[in-house]
């Protein structure tokens, strides 16, 4: 406990360190100093990454004893300073964004808190369809924003894996995403044609599945 105590204060003082080095590295612009700037970055976007990954194991040790344990994680709020910390160390980290996500807006029931956690992943990290995956189950399965923006963040999604060729992590999460789609469709009852739409996005989810199927029994 002790040495995890220390890993995470070492982390903080990093942290502030960092702050201070980029400011003044900043600072020393106006005399010519660009190398020695980008150099100093260069360092302490390294050690960060290191530290946020080390946090980041640490936080996995600390979720299975909880399991271990027998204690019910939906309630488990004491690791989200340490998360948040992981963010500020390496804001390009999606595990992150992911699993704080979820934790917030479904199993502690705040999903705007989600919401503000996943736009900064969406920032940070652009390519990733991880995040763009989650903040669509996040939203569909709280039905924080409305089947509008459901919606909207499955078309976000499959935007994204049309960007990246079908190169994604998890296939069949395309399929489920038009899945996802005619759902919304279905509970879109002011919209005009909306049986008809949802029929068509459901429709099209069984296709994806079904050349799948084929392709890999090919």
């Amino acid at each position: 406990m002790r040495r995890e105590l220390f890993l995470y204060l070492f982390a903080v003082l990093f942290l502030a360190l960092a702050v201070v080095t980029g400011s003044l590295a900043s600072s020393g612009r106006h005399c010519g100093n660009d190398a020695a700037e980008a150099t100093v970055t260069a360092g302490v976007g390294e050690i960060g990454r290191v530290l946020a990954d080390i946090l980041w194991l640490q936080m996995d040790r600390y979720h299975h004893i909880w399991m271990y344990q027998g204690r019910d994680w939906t309630s488990a709020t004491d690791y989200l300073p340490q998360l948040w910390l992981v963010i500020r160390l390496n804001p390009g980290f999606p595990d992150a964004y992911i699993d704080g996500a979820y934790h917030l807006g479904i199993n502690l029931g705040f999903p705007e808190e989600s919401m503000r956690l996943l736009q900064q992943g969406v920032r940070n990290c652009p390519d990733n369809e991880g995040v763009y995956w989650e903040r669509l189950i996040v939203l569909w399965q709280s039905n924080y924003l409305g089947t509008r923006e459901t919606r909207l963040a499955a078309w976000d999604y499959l935007d994204l894996v049309r960007r990246k060729g079908g190169n994604i992590s998890d296939p069949w999460n395309e399929a489920n995403a038009a899945m996802i789609i005619g759902f919304t469709f279905q509970d879109d009852t002011l919209r005009r044609n909306s049986s008809r739409l949802a029929e068509r996005y459901i429709e099209r989810r069984e296709f994806m599945d079904l050349s799948r199927a084929v392709a890999r029994g090919i």
